[in-house]
């Protein structure tokens, strides 16, 4: 069987992350030797007990310091792991890896999660793999507008969530109205802060999962507010979401609370959609569900809507899960790779 070395960031909380961990492990029962190499985080705990090793190398930064650092540990790990396929899921680490493609002679395989920033330097030094993988239609049309790709080595597949720890929950689960679950950084931290201002102006109970560079600053913004709670990172998404009646946020984290059948509100940084209904559902899935090219992030609006689902009937939403189950399951999603991976 395959050797498989997968090449990310770190792994905390965040969709490609999780994407990574589903499928290594889905890998490793499958019989292919796996290992991860990021900078760690919170899931390396779920790895290493399925099984998979994981190894610590930088790729998270550009600082000069970790680039040699990390250059020489995956140089290391490639040289003695001999990888039939390295497997990229961001910018940095797909650099690093095709520096040493031709050097070792392993395949490469990348996949695209979301949108890079653009500009001359970032376009030239982006590396794309043999195979390219996206998550989403628009993502296709991304690649195919701004880099010299062949439409033929872009492949599709979805966010797999696993619906068998994302069940629906009891009543007496319940503690909070509303929760979010994001990183927390500059760049996608704008619905927590506004969730802030939400729990201010009314009565219901918000918890916000996740951790990054504004979480201490969240804190601190909202230290006099009672009914907000800044929980930090957790590897069990799955038992904060149990939590609540509502989930507002994008990505993984809505397709994984609609896996439990609540209600979603999709609002991120990139956009705004509003509450998940079917009539939306089309443009939802172009986008992965992060409401790019949506309208933009707007108070008003997602008050608005705050109010109005919190008083709608939970039945409504009862249709996500055979949703979720029929069209973003971890199998589904790890086949997709597998047919490629196993397609010299």
């Amino acid at each position: 069987m395959k050797k498989v070395l997968q090449c990310l960031m770190s792994l905390e909380i965040g969709g490609a992350e999780t994407h990574v961990i589903e499928l290594s492990k889905y890998l490793a029962k499958k019989g292919y030797k796996v290992v991860v190499a990021s900078n760690g985080g919170t899931y390396e705990k779920e790895l290493v007990e399925a099984g998979v090793k994981v190894i610590r190398i930088p790729m998270h930064s550009k600082k000069p310091l970790f680039i040699v650092q990390s250059l020489i540990l995956l140089n290391r790990l490639i040289r003695d792991f001999k990888p039939d396929i390295v497997h990229a899921h961001a910018r940095i680490p797909g650099l690093y890896v095709s520096i040493f493609e031709k050097l070792y002679h392993f395949r490469m395989i990348t996949t695209v999660h979301g949108k890079f920033k653009i500009n001359w330097l970032l376009k030239h030094i982006t590396q794309w793999g043999k195979e390219i993988f996206v998550v989403s239609e628009d993502l296709k049309e991304y690649l195919i507008d701004n880099y010299p790709v062949e439409k033929a080595n872009i492949f599709s597949t979805v966010n797999g969530i696993d619906t068998v720890r994302f069940y629906p929950s009891d009543e007496s689960d319940i503690e909070y109205d509303i929760i979010h679950v994001s990183r927390l950084d500059q760049g996608t931290s704008n619905t927590a802060d506004m969730l802030i201002t939400y729990a201010q102006e009314s009565s219901v109970n918000v918890l916000v999962v996740g951790a990054g560079s504004e979480l201490k600053k969240l804190r601190e913004k909202s230290t006099e507010i009672y009914n907000i709670n800044f929980q930090g990172s957790t590897n069990r998404v799955d038992v904060e979401l149990r939590k609540a009646k509502i989930f507002v946020g994008i990505s993984r984290s809505a397709l994984e609370a609609m896996s439990m059948n609540i209600p979603v509100v999709l609002s991120g940084d990139y956009g705004y959609m509003g509450i998940m209904q079917p009539s939306v559902l089309d443009e939802a899935i172009k986008n992965n569900f992060t409401a790019r090219v949506s309208t933009m992030l707007d108070y008003e609006k997602l008050r608005q809507d705050l109010d109005a689902v919190l008083k709608m009937d939970p039945e409504l939403f009862s249709w996500e899960r055979d949703f979720i189950q029929n069209h973003y399951s971890i199998s589904k999603m790890s086949e997709d790779y597998i047919k490629v991976y196993e397609n010299e």
